[in-house]
């Protein structure tokens, strides 16, 4: 779930970037103000599970690649050098994920039963009289 989220949370930059390129027309306006909270939201949500540094790294990768992607779409040139260029972007983020490892998933199924079960120490000690 969280993984889709910053998915969809980096495709919202290709919104607010497009929508930034005539800012002072009112319609602009709000959709860049409506996909910038969005794409951030997003980022925020996810980084409660996925960390920071790699869900930074894919939200700004998979953005930068949506917004590239849609520039040509609109008649921006794009040449073999900027496919080859997003590829790599993509090879990266799919490569943060991979290097992930075993040994987060471990913390992280860690940290999930520590916020479930219920702490047996007890609070600060107070001296007694």
């Amino acid at each position: 779930m969280h993984w889709i989220l910053l998915i969809l949370s980096g495709s919202l930059e290709a919104v607010w970037a497009h929508a930034l390129a005539d800012i002072f027309d009112p319609v602009h306006a709000i959709v860049f103000l409506l996909g910038l909270t969005g794409s951030v939201w997003g980022l925020q949500r996810a980084m409660k599970v996925i960390p920071m540094g790699t869900a930074y790294a894919i939200w700004v990768g998979v953005g930068a690649s949506v917004t590239a992607i849609w520039s040509g779409i609109q008649g921006e040139p794009f040449g073999p050098a900027k496919i080859l260029f997003l590829t790599l972007i993509m090879v990266g983020v799919i490569g943060l994920e991979l290097s992930r490892g075993k040994e987060h998933e471990e913390s992280e199924e860690a940290a999930e039963s520590e916020k479930r079960a219920p702490e047996d120490t007890p609070g600060p000690s107070r001296p007694t009289r």
